[in-house]
């Protein structure tokens, strides 16, 4: 992990916005309102600096991450040593679950690493597994999750497939505009940095046809400052338009 890393057992000061957090997630949605208070002391909140490693592929698959604020990529790297992103996390979404949960002598099939600044929250693999024991009603909400997450997988492969480029690049700059935008008077920026090659990865396109819908977009007025950083959607209607 990178130098800059900083984790920290939540202070008291801060439980009840932590509890908060948690109640969010669907992975501890079983859960009641207490035993939320009584995990708290043991989750972990890290602060990730840009491009710093969350874990590694290989690692010990023995925690389940949330993110809290701000972006965190999974990716792999090919034999040349390239990377590749599979997919943005972002505020609220789960990441190592199926590792957690399912074979626990499995290491981590893939990088997760911050784009920006990142907060993330962590909960042991024991302590998630003692609490599935604990409540029953915990085993269906878990498989409802994980069928949800493979229902998302199917999608995403049927749109690599079968939807036109602007449409799969519409619908990611409309999530990553509704998950991680900042309102202001011109609309909504998107200021984690997204190169335009980052686009092209999540949404199956080469950096050049992501480079000529922008242009495109950018002329008619859909974004403007359409170099990945500091993405601004004036009006975020027509995009949704787009994307059906």
């Amino acid at each position: 992990m990178g130098g800059g890393l900083m984790a920290r057992a939540a202070p008291q000061t801060n439980q009840m916005a932590l509890v908060k957090f948690l109640r969010t997630i669907p992975l501890l949605s079983f859960l009641p309102e207490q035993e939320l208070h009584n995990i708290a002391p043991e989750v972990i909140e890290q602060q990730h600096a840009n491009n710093e490693f969350v874990f590694r592929d290989g690692d010990s698959a023995d925690w389940l991450y949330f993110v809290k604020h701000g972006v965190v990529r999974c990716l792999k790297y090919g034999p040349d040593g390239k990377g590749f992103i599979l997919k943005p996390l972002l505020p609220g979404d789960s990441f190592c679950c199926e590792s957690v949960t399912f074979d626990q002598s499995l290491p981590h099939p893939g990088n997760a690493q911050a784009m920006g600044n990142v907060t993330i929250v962590k909960l042991s693999r024991r302590t998630y597994l003692k609490l599935i024991e604990q409540y029953p009603r915990a085993g269906p909400q878990v498989i409802t999750y994980l069928g949800n997450r493979l229902r998302e997988s199917q999608e995403m492969v049927k749109s690599l497939a079968l939807d036109p480029a602007e449409k799969r690049l519409a619908a990611l700059l409309v999530r990553l505009a509704e998950k991680v935008g900042v309102p202001s008077a011109q609309g909504v920026r998107i200021t984690t940095v997204f190169t335009r090659e980052d686009l092209g990865h999540m949404t199956g396109m080469t950096e050049e046809t992501v480079v000529r819908i922008l242009s495109r977009w950018r002329e008619s007025g859909l974004v403007s400052a359409a170099r990945g950083k500091n993405l601004l959607i004036p009006a975020i209607d027509p995009l949704k338009a787009l994307a059906g």
